[in-house]
């Protein structure tokens, strides 16, 4: 069973959810349109209820190496360290969530906000925005032409 619901007026990635109130009262996923997460999602489920988590946030392990040599300066500019190519580690957002139904039901109707934005303000107020994390090869953003052809040959080898 689908039911739409129209947004008028471009309401921001958080804003449109204000059009949900009083339409959906449990934790649901809430994921952007151009990515493809391969995840166990009830351990998603299991691990926002868990941690009591307002908000949880599937991130995903990406490596960047940086093609070139490095600098590190001392506060009065000489080298401290050249690192030749190195390579950053860090979580990124997949712009994929499971969220509880009172962030709805707390949205102001018909306001523009961003996810990133609501996610901050519970944040701040003390309340839990986990994390949960997925490898680099599990999550795929449709949004970039590299990834796209990606996500293609992937998927014609799972057939």
């Amino acid at each position: 069973d689908v039911r739409y619901v129209e947004e008028k007026e471009f309401l921001g990635t958080g804003g449109g959810l204000s059009l949900l109130k009083g339409k959906i009262n449990t934790p649901f996923f809430l994921t952007n349109c151009d990515v493809l997460i391969e995840a166990d999602y009830n351990s998603i489920y299991k691990f926002h209820q868990k941690n009591e988590n307002v908000i949880t946030v599937v991130c995903a392990l990406k490596h960047v190496t940086i093609p070139y040599g490095v600098f590190n300066m001392t506060e009065d500019g000489e080298i401290d360290e050249i690192v030749e190519k190195p390579t950053m580690n860090f979580l990124t957002n997949t712009g994929m969530y499971l969220v509880d139904s009172r962030v709805i039901d707390e949205l102001e109707e018909n306001r523009r906000i961003s996810f990133p934005e609501i996610m901050e303000r519970y944040r701040k107020n003390g309340f839990k925005v986990g994390v949960y994390p997925v490898s680099e090869e599990s999550w795929m953003d449709m949004g970039q032409l590299e990834e796209l052809d990606n996500m293609r040959r992937r998927l014609e080898n799972q057939q």
